[in-house]
């Protein structure tokens, strides 16, 4: 069988290649980075965030620094930069019965590189003018080039019904190893679904050939598992880190929606 790849991954920062918010600043004598975030209406953390390779406490004069162009927040430069890198797709945000939000939802990688350390945000407001915020990360470690990978956000409050919605990429890293993995292949074990009597909730069980429990033994696993009705419409999402067992089981919860089928995804470190 295919065998797992393992590798330790170097993580690189984006190449901030001039996105249509993206303006340049010369930094000049004197110059100190806190003034030149302060004059552009950012931190320094911001300010760092969108000049990667350059060391902010050692800057030289004539270094051109990436700033957010005139009329342009900190926020729309990095949505600007990280949608020519990842989009969403799929949004479905509903009420459950405590009265919070729950947002399911793919993002898909646009770029022929893995995409690591991805973080969302969802902002909602409900018709009642309840509003809410919630941040989150990607369930796995990576998304590979081309994956739509399933992801949720569950947002706090006392919402009646919503009303409106956005989904933004707080954050994302990528690496220029183009082949290094950490999924485990499909053919390294075999899932039995099991659902529960009023399907809106249903039992994954993953058991995990001999050949790859000589390759997993000592490791942890990362399983993500993704419920889908007959539409294929995203109605539930959940993740499970655990240490390696042959056999490994988890259960989907929906809101109220009848599961047709699962998707599951593993990863190992």
């Amino acid at each position: 069988m295919k065998k797992l790849i393992i590798v330790w991954i170097a993580f690189v920062s984006l190449m901030l290649t001039s996105p249509s918010f993206a303006g340049e600043h010369v930094v000049e004598r004197g110059e100190t980075a806190l003034q030149i975030a302060l004059d552009h209406d950012l931190t320094i953390e911001q300010l760092s965030k969108m000049n990667p390779d350059i060391d902010l406490e050692m800057m030289l004069i004539g270094d051109v620094l990436t700033v957010p162009d005139e009329g342009t927040s900190f926020e729309e430069y990095i949505n600007s930069l990280y949608a020519e890198k990842i989009s969403t797709s799929d949004v479905n945000c509903e009420v459950l019965a405590d009265q919070s939000v729950l947002c399911l939802f793919h993002a898909e990688n646009l770029t022929d590189l893995p995409l690591y350390e991805v973080k969302f945000a969802a902002d909602i407001r409900g018709q009642n003018g309840a509003a809410g915020h919630a941040e989150g990360s990607i369930p796995l470690m990576q998304i590979l080039p081309g994956e739509k990978l399933p992801c949720s956000l569950a947002i706090p409050g006392r919402f009646d019904a919503v009303e409106s919605y956005s989904i933004s990429i707080q954050n994302l890293s990528q690496s220029e190893m183009v082949q290094s993995s950490f999924r485990v292949p499909e053919t390294g074990f075999s899932e039995t679904d099991t659902f529960l009597p009023d399907a809106v909730s249903a039992v994954a069980t993953i058991l995990f050939n001999e050949d790859s429990r000589s390759d997993l033994n000592n490791k942890q696993i990362n399983l993500l598992a993704a419920a889908y009705d007959t539409d294929g419409t995203l109605i539930g999402v959940r993740s499970l880190f655990s240490d390696f067992y042959p056999r490994l089981d988890i259960t989907l919860y929906t809101n109220n929606h009848k599961i047709n089928s699962i998707e599951l995804r593993l990863e190992a470190y």
